[in-house]
């Protein structure tokens, strides 16, 4: 039974004893696990909805009332529908009064006979049928057809003496006595068996091989399996004492989309298996989903595991930098689902949305990557994928005509920007396209300007060569090439109809492929572009320039918008005294008429600036990022890319890269699960060994309290690995600090291994330790008393501010240091969120110094907590500003003292 079950069924017997509301420590006891691991497999439950969870310290969890949760079962009728009724079939059986109903469940090899079985054991423990830790046996009848004495001694049991040499044995029946037997190829059983086996599903009785005497019994729910017609391989009474006979149907027989499901499962749990990325083509997927699979499930999943067996090989053995899977890497006969393709009937209509899929190591959901080898979308597979998506919809008839038709010239003209964007000369097209293609190509361009008496511009060159290189690639792959608005363009335009019809024949002539006259409709739309459809406002990302200072901001950007002469970049000022909530709004109000759904770009210098992104996120419903720390350079490159059309992320990685100097706030800022455990990394390039030994020292020489602390070794390869494995671990762990060779996160504290070994290190790791085991208990204690506010989750808020404020001040202030302002800020916090008045000094704002020399104190404070201004949506006055001012000033007295 799998940890995750055991928490369950525990939580399960628990309630039954009265004992309903236990926590993750409590469990961990009883059960002798790890509380870390407990913890987390009981937030997972809670996630699933299983259990439900009481807030307070410790945390509390329960069994969650109302409908049961979803079972793997359920989940198996939802993913795959073909096999609902038979899911519905076993869930009868299983609770029918009062043991349950025999069952046959009859499906060619491979269809998932044995899953299945197994499936319906954990909903008979789920729901109540049997209790925990009931028994499921398992026995394929066919692996001693030859012997069937041996056969029904293995199922019923044998009497010492029954034969020469023979020893007491116990049966299968009474091994699954309480559960489950399940009875695999059961029409290998002989008659003889099938016989002695009616008694037993009509009374409960057996008797052992050469028992005469003795009846014994036994509460078994019987499931057999057969791939065989049960009607001329069973005897007839043995099949009329099993009266639900479920039929799994073979693969050929489910749609594509669960076809594509189980594909897709199989890529993700190799993904884990192999606890790298596996990353497949589209072409690869297609193969998958249509060549032929006799030996059904069971052989779909044994080929996606060769494949990715080589794939991993050839990672490993330096041929590839990644486990990357081509249509070529695949066997010939997965290939050949290619070929077959046009023959399946729900070809026509099913198209994959995604170029390539990236199914992580952790698990979870499949990605898309535009990787090296991605080819850009071409206007067939947009138009195919709209299709897709109004159909699902259930638009149809004139509706559907109409916005297929928008989307038809929409994509068209997207299309036509992006290869504007892709090829700058003919060298690039030269890379892209075959030569014979690129002649064809030209001489079609010529024979439709001298037919339609105009020039065509050259992008529609560049674009129609991709085009028909696309079409060749498709039709030589046996993908059908379809226009579903044929007669309206043949409508709209005429004459360019009549000049596609002449060029689609050249065509024909020079690849020797038969086109369809739909993609005369295709060539149509080429030849009909006219150049002021390229004029339309394309979408692009907002940049815009935010700077401290009178003039600084709006100084860059026209510095930046004159050297690429075009207005793309936006500038807000922010003079010293501003108030960061001004700031906001008039940065709000200047992306509101400019940014799209491709987002925006802030670039900033320091502060408050820096938090603008969420706020903005949740307010204009695009997505935004933010560079601090940025110069003109920046400015300059950000904006040269987003007149180019790049992404979002693709600008901001790129501009991020050249940031020498770029800023990241602490872990603390990112949102994450709740995380009730602390940590420390060591990290070792030299292999694991190293990285236990540096935690053996670490334990040695630490005071932790082992309730809140774990030491995790990790070993990498690389510094990217190690990013990767801390970005996992961060996610149930909030990360102390980390001994390793190089600094792998500038965000969270590092040690190097010679101040560890030399014991240096030691005083500051506790140091460390302390303030984050104070600021934990804090979280619990708070949790009881404060009304609006949730401890756990503001306190990481808090300190990311005041290390804000800090920061801006030249100030390292010691953790302890900063402990009283966190307790009295969430309190404060609290209190406002209450609707209370704060209990502030009237008085404090006069002696607040917000008139000494610039005012760069009380600035740095009122900017600093701006984060949480916003967050919480409240506004912290004068009084209590001063207040924290008064503080950080003492900081000061004590740092020149």
């Amino acid at each position: 039974m799998k940890r995750v079950d055991l928490v369950y069924e525990t939580l399960r017997e628990w309630e039954r004893n009265r004992k309903r509301w236990v926590s993750a420590e409590e469990l961990a006891c009883a059960l002798g696990l790890d509380r870390a691991n407990v913890s987390r497999d009981l937030n997972r439950l809670w996630r699933e909805g299983k259990v439900q969870k009481q807030t307070g310290r410790p945390v509390r969890f329960a069994l969650a009332c109302g409908p049961k949760a979803m079972t793997r079962l359920d989940r198996l009728a939802k993913q795959q529908p073909s096999l609902a009724a038979a899911v519905e079939q076993g869930k009868a059986a299983v609770l029918y009064p009062p043991k349950g109903l025999p069952m046959l469940i009859v499906g060619e090899t491979g269809t998932g006979k044995s899953m299945f079985a197994e499936l319906l054991h954990e909903f008979a423990v789920a729901a109540g049928r049997f209790p925990p830790g009931a028994p499921f046996v398992t026995f394929n009848c066919a692996d001693y057809t030859n012997n069937p004495q041996l056969l029904l001694g293995q199922l019923f049991g044998i009497r010492k003496g029954a034969y020469t040499g023979a020893n007491e044995q116990k049966g299968l029946i009474e091994k699954a006595d309480g559960g489950i037997l399940f009875l695999d190829e059961v029409h290998r059983l002989p008659a003889e068996g099938q016989e002695m086996l009616f008694t037993f599903i009509d009374r409960g009785i057996y008797r052992r091989l050469g028992e005469t005497d003795v009846e014994r019994t036994a509460n078994v729910l019987l499931i057999c399996a057969t791939t065989e017609d049960p009607e001329s391989n069973l005897l007839k009474t043995f099949r009329r004492r099993i009266p639900m006979h479920i039929l799994l149907p073979p693969l050929e027989k489910r749609t594509l989309d669960e076809r594509f499901r189980l594909v897709m499962q199989f890529f993700q749990e190799e993904a884990v298996r192999l606890g790298k990325e596996i990353d497949v083509s589209a072409n690869a997927m297609r193969a998958f989903l249509f060549y032929p699979c006799p030996n059904n499930v069971g052989q779909l999943k044994a080929d996606v595991q060769l494949v990715c067996a080589k794939a991993y090989a050839d990672y490993v053995t330096g041929k590839k930098q990644a486990v990357r899977i081509h249509r070529a890497d695949l066997p010939f006969q997965v290939q050949s689902g290619l070929l077959l393709e046009k023959k399946h009937p729900q070809a026509a209509s099913y198209s994959l949305p995604r170029r390539w899929y990236a199914f992580p190591p952790h698990g979870g959901e499949a990605d898309v990557e535009s990787g090296p080898a991605a080819e850009s979308e071409s206007v067939y597979g947009a138009i195919e994928r709209k299709y897709g998506e109004l159909k699902e919809r259930g638009i149809a008839g004139d509706e559907l005509d109409l916005l297929l038709e928008m989307d038809i010239k929409h994509y068209f003209s997207q299309y036509m920007k992006g290869v504007d964007r892709r090829i700058r000369d003919r060298r690039d097209l030269e890379k892209m396209v075959a030569p014979d293609v690129l002649e064809l190509t030209e001489a079609m361009v010529v024979y439709a300007e001298k037919k339609l008496g105009r020039r065509l511009a050259e992008k529609v060159m560049y674009a129609l060569a991709m085009h028909i290189q696309t079409a060749i690639n498709r039709l030589r792959a046996g993908t059908i090439v379809s226009h579903p608005k044929l007669n309206e363009v043949r409508a709209a335009y005429k004459q360019e109809f009549a000049v596609a019809l002449d060029c689609l024949q050249l065509m024909e002539e020079r690849t020797n492929i038969d086109f369809p006259i739909d993609e005369a409709g295709f060539l149509t739309m080429f030849f009909a572009f006219h150049e002021e459809q390229a004029e339309e406002r394309e979408e692009r990302v907002a940049i815009v320039v935010v700077m401290h200072g009178n003039g600084v901001a709006s100084a860059m950007a026209d510095v930046v918008n004159q050297l690429l002469a075009a207005a793309c970049v936006h500038a807000v000022d922010m003079p010293l005294d501003a108030d960061p909530k001004r700031i906001y709004e008039q940065v709000k109000a200047v992306l509101q008429p400019v940014a799209s759904k491709k987002g925006a770009l802030l670039l900033v210098d320091m502060g408050s600036l820096v938090s603008f992104s969420n706020f903005l996120e949740k307010e204009l419903a695009v997505p935004v990022r933010v560079i601090s720390a940025a110069s003109t350079p920046h400015v300059l490159e950000a904006a040269r890319k987003a007149m180019l059309g790049y992404a979002l992320q693709e600008i901001y990685e790129e501009v991020k890269a050249a940031a020498p100097f770029y800023i990241r706030g602490p872990l603390w800022e990112e949102e994450a699960a709740e995380q009730d455990m602390l940590a420390i990394v060591t990290a070792c390039f030299t292999g694991k060994g190293s990285a236990l030994a540096l935690k053996h020292i670490l334990e040695t020489y630490l005071q932790l309290d082992e309730r809140m602390w774990r030491i995790i070794p990790i070993q990498m390869a690389d510094a990217e690995e190690a990013r990767q494995t801390l970005s996992n671990v961060a996610k149930h762990f909030r990360i102390v600090c980390i001994v390793s060779h190089l600094c792998l996160d500038e965000r969270i504290p590092h040690f190097s291994l010679e101040d560890v070994l030399s014991l240096r290190a030691m005083k500051e790791i506790q140091a460390l330790a302390d303030v984050e085991e104070i600021h934990m208990h804090m979280a619990r204690e708070l949790t009881n008393h404060l009304r609006h506010l949730a401890p756990a989750r503001a306190i990481p808020a808090i300190r990311a501010a005041l290390a804000a404020i800090g920061r801006e001040l030249g100030l390292e202030a010691d953790g302890r240091d900063l402990v009283g302002l966190v307790f009295h800020l969430c309190c404060l916090l609290d209190r406002l969120l209450s609707g209370e008045r704060t209990s502030g000094d009237r008085g404090a704002a006069k002696a607040c110094g917000h008139e000494d020399e610039d005012g760069a104190l009380y600035r740095a404070v009122k900017e600093g907590l701006f984060p949480l201004e916003q967050q919480y949506g409240v506004c912290i006055d004068e009084d209590e500003l001063c207040h924290i001012v008064h503080f950080f000033r003492s900081l000061q007295g004590k740092r020149d003292g």
